[in-house]
Formats: C-alpha cells, sequence, structure tokens
C-alpha cells in the first residue's frame, strides 16, 4: 500500500538592501527591506527512491526540472551533471543533510518538489537567498550556515527572508544580528525603483571591495546611514543629500562611478545603486516626470513602493 502523502508549502520574501553594500561584509550595520514579492517552495512526498525538482518563473514558465535518485544526496562522491543547476542543488541539499543529518527523514522515501516565483528571477530580488532560505525551514536547518556554505555573502538577504519589516542587520563575523527598523518615509510616493536590466554575479561585486579603505571615520559614518536615510525621510531635498554622500562613500572604497554618474548624468534628482553596483534595481527619487524619464531612455520597468515593499 502507498504512504500517505505528505504536502508542505513554505515561502520566502525577496530583498532590497538600502544602505551598506559591500561593507556590510566589514560588519557594518546596513539597512535593509523584505519585498512582498516572494519565493514559494511545496513539497510532496513520493515513494519510489526519488526527487523530481520543478522551478517556475514568476510567469509561469518552467525554467528548470531535473529527477534524481535520492541516493545522490546521501553518499560523498563527486556529483557530476551537464546542469549547472542540478550541480548547485545537489550540492545545497547536500550541505543541509551535513549540517542536520535529521534532514533526511524528511525526504523519506523521496520528494517531489516544485518553487514558483512572485518576481522575475532575473531582477536579482533573491532568487537564491530565498532557495536557501526555503531549503532551510524544510529541512530545519540554520539559513545562515547553508548560505555562507553554498554562497557566501553577508547574509542580509537571509535575514530578509523571513522577517516582515524593514531591518538593520549585521554580519557580526557570521554570527548575524537584525533588528526592525521603524523605516516609514512620507516622501514614499517619490521613492521608485526601476530594473536596469544588467544581472549582476554577487561573488563578482564582492571582489571589488577593499575593506582596508574604511578608516574609522568612514565606517562610524556607514553605521549612521540607516538612522541618517530615516531622519531624512520627510524631506526630498535632504533625502537626496543623504543618497549621494552615502554613493560618493562607496565609489571610494570600490573604485566604481556612481550609476548616475555613468549612466544618468543628466538625470535632476538622486539614484541609489541597490546591492552590487552596476545590475539589478536602482532606487530613485523623483515625480511624474522623473518616472518618464527613464522609460524615454527604455527602462520600462518601474515600481512602486506599494508594488514591492513589505508591511507599513
Amino acid at each position: 500500500m502507498n504512504k500517505e502523502v505528505i504536502k508542505k508549502k513554505y515561502s520566502a520574501h525577496g530583498k532590497f538592501l538600502i544602505t551598506g553594500e559591500y561593507v556590510v561584509l566589514d560588519n557594518v550595520s546596513a539597512l535593509a527591506m523584505p519585498l512582498k514579492l516572494n519565493q514559494y517552495l511545496n513539497i510532496n512526498s513520493r515513494n519510489d527512491g526519488q526527487f523530481a525538482w520543478k522551478s517556475y518563473d514568476h510567469d509561469g514558465s518552467l525554467w528548470f526540472e531535473d529527477t534524481l535518485d535520492l541516493n545522490v544526496l546521501k553518499n560523498l562522491d563527486t556529483f557530476k551533471s551537464d546542469n549547472a543547476v542540478t550541480v548547485k542543488l545537489v550540492e545545497i541539499l547536500r550541505k543541509a543533510i551535513e549540517l542536520y543529518p535529521q534532514a533526511l527523514d524528511k525526504m523519506a522515501d523521496g520528494f517531489n518538489a516544485i518553487t514558483t516565483l512572485d518576481f522575475n528571477r532575473k531582477y536579482g530580488m533573491g532568487t537564491s537567498s530565498t532557495l536557501i532560505s526555503l531549503i532551510a525551514q524544510w529541512l530545519e536547518c540554520d539559513a545562515y550556515m547553508l548560505q555562507f556554505a553554498c554562497f557566501g555573502g553577508s547574509g542580509y538577504d537571509i535575514a530578509c527572508a523571513t522577517e516582515n519589516s524593514r531591518l538593520i542587520y549585521n554580519y557580526n563575523n557570521g554570527l548575524p544580528i537584525v533588528e526592525p527598523f521603524d523605516w516609514n518615509p512620507t516622501i514614499m510616493e517619490s521613492i521608485f525603483f526601476v530594473y536596469l536590466n544588467r544581472k549582476q554575479n554577487s561573488r563578482d561585486s564582492i571582489a571589488r571591495f577593499d575593506n582596508s579603505l574604511i578608516t574609522d571615520e568612514l565606517r562610524k559614518e556607514l553605521d549612521e546611514m540607516p538612522q541618517r536615510f530615516k531622519d531624512a525621510s520627510n524631506d526630498l531635498a535632504h533625502f537626496n543629500e543623504v543618497i549621494n554622500r552615502h554613493e560618493a562613500i562607496i565609489s571610494s572604497l570600490i573604485g566604481l562611478e556612481p550609476v548616475k554618474q555613468k549612466l544618468f548624468p543628466d538625470y535632476t534628482q538622486a539614484i541609489k545603486s541597490l546591492g552590487g553596483w552596476g545590475g539589478d534595481f536602482i532606487m530613485c527619487t523623483g515625480d511624474i516626470e522623473e518616472r518618464a524619464y527613464f522609460k524615454s531612455k527604455g527602462f520600462e520597468i518601474v515600481l512602486e513602493w506599494d508594488d514591492v515593499v513589505l508591511g507599513n
């Protein structure tokens, strides 16, 4: 007789990093925010000793599919596949089992896994970090340890995956500290997000950062940035000044030109990179005319604060 099919569903939020890109790796406190756009994991048990994995993009298109014998997760032999996604998935699942051996009990005699997305997987909103969070939730292992082992990075995106409000994140040498942060700009209607369609590899971005350039004065100023953003959130001109100062500091530490100077030198308001410079989304300030500016230059994906930001 077939065993009863066990069904489980998990969810994890996407993310934006507002302050502290790169320097968050050097224990600078950063302002981050979970998004209302999620990735979901559905697990159904099966009893044939295999596991099947399917991943769907935001538009319902299937972008990854594979079926493997459960035994590939139980041995330590080098796993090979022509599909790099399959190789990474097996690595993550094996690492989860290493961190929490009882995880194998949850896989039982096999399982079907389906992931779905609210956001385009090319957006840089956290396809990998939400997957790590989902697998950690399902297998009950430490999400930060799984993230650090499989992808590296600071882990702020792991914090965002399960928090429900803006937060201050400190890497704290791999022992993360996460604190809720009350940041509700009254000027939120003047804040919007534009997709640059230049996907960044987080690990390549991180390699640009030289922490030896952070003086005590700069560290203090960067640690204060979340509060500065909050203090400026009722005054657009002041908010723009804080953004410009933050961009200038990070530019000096990574040796890259801020995105406004590089791509939009004639833009009249402020632009801030979110996460790795040169890729994914930027945060912009302005009104209808400024939104039209980006669309006139071919950047069609313009998201409003209320479209993406989770919580009040």
